[in-house]
């Protein structure tokens, strides 16, 4: 009789976490609060934030910063879930009836997006990157609210950002590129498709104090919308709730394009539905705003309990301690950006590229084209194409399709109980 080989419990767990369950509630009570905030998620996440507050520091929605094809692909998704609103479309709502018919029409809703979610997640990745669509397809699938209570909150939009922090660490998205899109195009696109979600089947707010005062759902997009306004303020805080600068911003920031939404959706005055944000109107500093907000969402929503029972992690976005060494800071606020810098230079050189073409009579390369083809020269001759390479992840696969890889369907997002910047 042959002996049995020995098993190793820890290649065995290994191998059972990657490949079947896929990503895990793991924050039950406040005694795992620590170890979310110890994890690599956790320093991905507020790495991340920093990244993209610093980055998008006089940015506009406007301007014409760089959007790859991934993150137009990614985007997408929202159009395919669009369809699947029309298709879900309830009653009108008259006087006098009740919500069933939109509570309905939102689980009809949530129950095709689980079903398709992953299909369509597959569509807009590489698809060398298929290793990755469970894991992406459930941080998707909890970012839009509960279909049990029919509710949303800061909870579902973290889970949001736990999606497009994936997508960097998988090398969908390259930080170097398409940080500021993220943001800017992806993220945005999010936003309004949750607000349609809200509208039509009228959602409400988990948001146990009103999204902190802010907004009954959102929070990410004030800490984004007042990064943008760190530099270059075309307005001072004190006007960024004036009918005049809504109807003259609205499009080209994101903080005044949450404000003109609120305006439209919420009745009375700012210092009735929106108290805190009423009273950051007071200060002078958008700076201070900004580090003000960031350290409330940290203190408050991402150590909120209620935010977390339902927040899945995985592979790309681990509850395992992380153990590198770094050490969490804050963006530098108050000065142009990289990106805000090369956009002005690339801008001077087509100003001088128009001036010679006009006085030579003859086209010529621009120094832009010229810039962007030693950038690009650059990048191909880097020894590592690494573009998170102080993460410790290169999760690459040369998979093609979603064969041999088990999919993990969740039912509710409520279900999930006890049993369930440098770092880029």
């Amino acid at each position: 009789m042959e002996p049995q080989s020995e098993v190793n419990p820890k290649r065995v767990a290994a191998f059972f976490r990657r490949s079947n369950i896929g990503p895990v509630c793991r924050v039950q009570s406040s005694s795992d609060i620590e170890a979310w905030l110890a994890s690599r998620a956790y320093f991905t996440l507020i790495t991340y934030l920093n990244d993209v507050s610093a980055e998008i520091q006089g940015i506009r929605n406007t301007d014409l910063f760089p959007i790859s094809k991934n993150i137009k692909r990614l985007t997408t998704i929202f159009e395919q879930l669009d369809s699947m609103i029309v298709a879900n479309s309830p009653a009108p709502l008259v006087l006098g009836a009740n919500m069933d018919s939109r509570t309905k029409s939102y689980r009809r809703w949530a129950h095709g997006m689980l079903r398709d979610i992953y299909k369509i997640v597959e569509k807009a990745v590489p698809s060398s990157k298929c290793r990755h669509v469970n894991e992406l397809g459930v941080y998707l699938s909890g970012s839009f609210g509960s279909s049990a209570k029919i509710e949303y909150g800061t909870g579902h939009e973290l889970s949001f950002l736990f999606f497009v922090c994936a997508l960097f660490k998988a090398e969908i998205l390259d930080k170097e590129q398409d940080l500021a899109a993220s943001a800017l195009v992806l993220f945005d696109r999010y936003l309004h498709f949750v607000r349609r979600l809200q509208v039509t089947y009228s959602v409400n707010s988990s948001n146990w104090h009103g999204g902190y005062s802010l907004d009954k759902f959102q929070f990410v997009p004030f800490v984004w919308g007042f990064a943008q306004l760190c530099h270059e303020a075309p307005f001072s805080p004190k006007k960024m709730l004036d009918e005049d600068t809504i109807a003259k911003y609205r499009d080209a920031y994101m903080l005044i394009n949450c404000v003109g939404h609120m305006a439209t959706t919420n009745v009375g005055t700012f210092a009735r539905h929106s108290s805190q944000l009423w009273s950051l109107a007071a200060l002078s500093s958008w700076t201070k705003i900004h580090r003000s907000l960031m350290f409330m969402y940290m203190e408050d929503i991402l150590m909120d309990i209620d935010n977390l029972n339902a927040l899945r992690f995985g592979e790309l976005m681990s509850f395992e301690e992380d153990k590198s060494g770094r050490h969490l800071g804050s963006a530098r606020m108050g000065v142009k950006s990289p990106l805000r810098r090369q956009m002005a230079e690339d801008l001077d050189d087509q100003d001088q590229d128009q001036d010679l073409t006009s006085r030579s009579g003859t086209p010529s390369i621009s120094r832009s084209e010229q810039n962007d083809s030693a950038r690009k020269k650059a990048k191909v001759e880097e020894t590592s194409s690494d573009c998170m390479s102080n993460s410790g992840l290169s999760l690459g696969s040369e998979c093609t399709s979603l064969s041999g890889v088990s999919v993990h369907l969740p039912t509710w997002l409520d279900d999930c109980t006890a049993t369930s910047k440098n770092a880029f």
